[in-house]
């Protein structure tokens, strides 16, 4: 525990080691979610319902969406698969806390700065711009905070898959690329999941990407949901690819 409480912190304060870079990617993902949020103002202009829901509401879906994203985007498989590549890796096996806990831990102190730097000052850009609601209450809040460290957790087991398999493949660069595709497209941030096709669609609510931004959004936005059914979901994902990422790295 001890270990894991120094990683977090160790993840916490690398963030705030780079103000720059800080105030770089908060412009860059506040520019990319105004536009995003302007193409749907445009899109749902002049209509009261998209794929079945309220105009209004699919536009703060998709804004709520990219709130989350940014708190559970993660480079965790670029850093194991560069520590790979450059042997730093053997430094790893000599922490008190297995590769997998402990890049875990860190990335969650991370993920942690990330929310106080960047989610938050860009929620508020979004309720001023777009009028993005908040939710009624507390405890919307606190299943929103539990959505989002399960949809951490699936991308975090997510992206350390990637980045082991950097000791076959030695360059993740391409799987790297596809999986921001997939997350990108399968998440609901780019594209709400009630567009897809009655065939897709249910194949889409299945797979490990809802977890990461579109069930955290429809919770923040008290969306008529499957909130038991959710939340399984997403731990039950979390859990498979921790068990997966065990059993890769121990291969």
């Amino acid at each position: 525990m001890k270990a894991a409480l120094a990683a977090v912190r160790i993840g916490f304060t690398h963030v705030f080691a780079y103000r720059a870079e800080i105030v770089v990617q908060l412009v860059s993902i506040c520019i990319v979610a105004a536009l995003n949020g302007s193409l749907w103002t445009v899109a749902v202009r002049g209509q009261t319902e998209v794929a079945g829901v309220p105009a209004a509401e699919m536009r703060a879906y998709v804004l709520a969406a990219w709130v989350a994203v940014s708190f559970v985007a993660t480079r965790v498989n670029e850093d194991i698969g560069r520590r790979f590549r450059e042997g730093l890796i053997a430094a790893d096996l000599l922490r008190p806390m297995s590769i997998q806990a402990f890049w875990y831990a860190r990335d969650l102190g991370r993920a942690g700065a990330t929310l106080l730097v960047q989610s938050v000052p860009l929620l508020v850009a979004l309720m001023l711009l777009f009028g993005v609601p908040l939710p009624h209450s507390a405890s919307t809040w606190a299943l929103t905070l539990l959505s989002l460290l399960l949809g951490h957790a699936t991308n975090y087991g997510l992206s350390f898959l990637v980045g082991v398999a950097a000791i076959g493949v030695h360059n993740i660069s391409g799987l790297t690329h596809l999986k921001s595709t997939l997350v990108s497209v399968f998440s609901g941030a780019l594209i709400p999941l009630e567009l897809f096709g009655p065939t897709l669609r249910p194949i889409v609510m299945l797979l490990p990407f809802r977890s990461m931004a579109a069930t955290p959004a429809s919770i923040f936005l008290e969306r008529p949901i499957d909130l038991g059914g959710a939340l399984a979901l997403q731990a039950g994902w979390a859990l498979a690819l921790a068990v997966l990422g065990a059993v890769a790295w121990r291969a």
